[in-house]
């Protein structure tokens, strides 16, 4: 039965949809997987939950013989214990699970930052979670590969390095079908999320370069409908654009240019950013750009003010306690918001609402900046944009 999480952007339908003989594609957690070999089935992600497990596997009608692992973020693959105990109740064999090395580390790491990833989570999807100390449910694989590896005959995982540095494409030769996995999303590539760890550009860049050189017919992307029209192109087109982000931005740190001077100032060629691919409904060109820099600076904005900075309540309090007139400041800020410059007011509501204490002008601007949030939400392109504005701060 098909399923859908309205709330989050990366659960699927449940549907399963030819793709070729004997390939199929099913809409889980982006899109999974299902090809059929001599000895089984390899299914590729398991999804966000084991209860969804059943209907799909119902509908597939074959065992599986082995899980693939696209890559290591959570919720991809928290279907696996569904797909364990559907094997146990129809007297098949558990099926073996394969990853990427890197995703033996990755998990050790989220375990032991399991409050943390739980805190970014709730914020970054919207989830409220009970207990932001419980440890994920992760099942690690029982094999892992290097480079590359063979399956079945014409079943080929490819190491793709991208997103995350554990990320295994699949590659059909025989039909050259080529399944992209996190490396191949249909829009802007994922880079530099506000909470999460760099990734690196050009590294993105070479992997989709590396994947074109296999001339794919057909491109299953993570997210979004299946490409068979000149897969190829977006594939080194997206890389191209990268590689111009790349270049742009060393070029104006180069010059000595800051952060927030960059992000503003870049003017993108359309050619490379104006398709239908690198549309920015879940990543951001901006937040490339931060990516890029952070890469190659240190956390200081250059103000020597941030140097050393008084804790944030501290700061807070002085700057709120310097202003005399703090109706002023709400008003000036409600000018802004009528003149639609709603991220000058929020620049200028935080002079009062970050403050601690009960001051009533200080509450009334905290109001204020929750409105002006959600104003930008609903103007920002990208699901994560609007899922911190609505966060809370």
């Amino acid at each position: 039965m098909p399923f859908q999480d309205t709330k989050n952007p990366l659960y699927g339908t449940g549907e399963i949809t030819e793709v070729a003989p004997g390939v199929r594609s099913i809409g889980l957690q982006g899109n999974s997987l299902a090809v059929e070999t001599p000895s089984g089935l390899v299914v590729v992600d398991t999804g966000p939950s084991p209860d969804l497990v059943a209907p799909v596997l119902d509908q597939l009608s074959e065992p599986v013989r082995w899980i693939v692992y696209s890559h290591g973020h959570l919720g991809y693959n928290y279907g696996v214990p569904g797909f364990f105990d559907y094997a146990a109740a129809h007297g098949e064999r558990r099926p073996a699970v394969v990853a990427h090395e890197n995703v033996v580390r990755r998990y050790r790491r989220y375990l032991e930052t399991a409050g943390l990833q739980n805190h970014i989570n709730t914020r970054q999807f919207r989830r409220p979670m009970a207990d932001l100390t419980a440890p994920p449910p992760v099942t690690f694989p029982d094999q892992t590969y290097r480079e590359a590896m063979t399956l079945a005959p014409d079943v080929r995982l490819l190491w793709a390095p991208s997103e995350t540095d554990d990320v295994t494409a699949v590659w059909l030769p025989s039909q050259r079908v080529l399944y992209g996995s996190a490396a191949v999303i249909n829009g802007i590539p994922n880079i530099g999320t506000p909470m999460r760890t760099m990734r690196d550009t050009v590294r993105w860049a070479d992997t989709l370069d590396r994947l074109a050189a296999l001339n794919p017919a057909v491109l299953v992307p993570e997210f979004g409908p299946v490409i068979r029209e000149d897969p190829v192109r977006q594939l080194t087109m997206t890389a191209a654009a990268l590689r111009w982000l790349r270049s742009a931005v060393v070029d104006q740190l180069n010059r000595g240019r800051r952060a927030d001077d960059i992000v503003h100032d870049l003017r993108y060629p359309a050619e490379l950013f104006d398709v239908p691919w690198m549309r920015e409904h879940y990543g951001h060109r901006e937040y490339i750009v931060r990516d890029i820099v952070r890469s190659e600076t240190g956390w200081w904005d250059g103000n020597p003010t941030t140097l050393h900075p008084s804790r944030p309540d501290a700061a807070a309090a002085a700057r709120a306690g310097a202003i005399t007139d703090k109706q002023a400041v709400l008003d000036h800020a409600e000018r802004l918001r009528a003149d639609g410059r709603v991220q000058e007011a929020l620049h200028v509501i935080d002079l009062l609402a970050l403050a601690p204490g009960d001051d009533p002008l200080v509450k009334q601007a905290r109001a204020v900046k929750e409105e002006l949030c959600a104003v930008r939400a609903a103007e920002a392109s990208s699901y994560v944009s609007r899922s911190f504005y609505r966060s809370g701060w």
